[in-house]
């Protein structure tokens, strides 16, 4: 597999779906229907902007994924310390390709390129409804930090 920095709206946007709709079925009264054009629209307004960076997974010349990362450099404030971050908002892998070890990979290049930056901390956030995801972020050294909690109003 070959990692390489991209800015390929349409690649990114086609590639969302394999993100995007699993949310939609575990939690349709939150996420959209997924939407090629909304999509691509949406990371247009990112890509390049220099704290966004995308990160495409290629098999054999095709891609296969992404990781959707964020640097996040928060100065000290009242309650907290300066300090900076790599926030990942998406990993996607697709269907077919799952579970082979690609999305390891993806992760720990992200790992390099924070380190980088001088940047030593990583995070992201997962449904609870999306089975196994919590298994594999620990095997590769996430802890959980916060616990987020709702109540649905009727």
């Amino acid at each position: 597999m070959q990692i390489v920095e991209t800015t390929d709206l349409d690649t990114l946007a086609r590639l969302n779906r394999y993100v995007h709709e699993p949310h939609v079925m575990q939690q349709p009264d939150f996420f959209k229907p997924y939407d090629f054009a909304t999509v691509r629209t949406f990371f247009a307004k990112i890509v390049g902007t220099g704290t966004h960076q995308f990160l495409l997974a290629e098999l054999d010349g095709e891609a296969i994924g992404y990781v959707w990362i964020e640097y996040l450099r928060r100065p000290e404030s009242a309650f907290q310390f300066a300090h900076s971050k790599a926030r990942v908002h998406h990993l996607c892998i697709v269907d077919d390709k799952q579970q082979q070890g690609f999305g390891r990979q993806l992760l720990l290049e992200v790992e390099r390129r924070a380190l980088k930056q001088d940047i030593h901390k990583i995070d992201l956030d997962y449904w609870m409804s999306n089975d196994g995801v919590d298994v594999f972020y620990e095997r590769l050294g996430f802890e959980k930090m916060r616990q987020v909690v709702a109540k649905s109003l009727h």
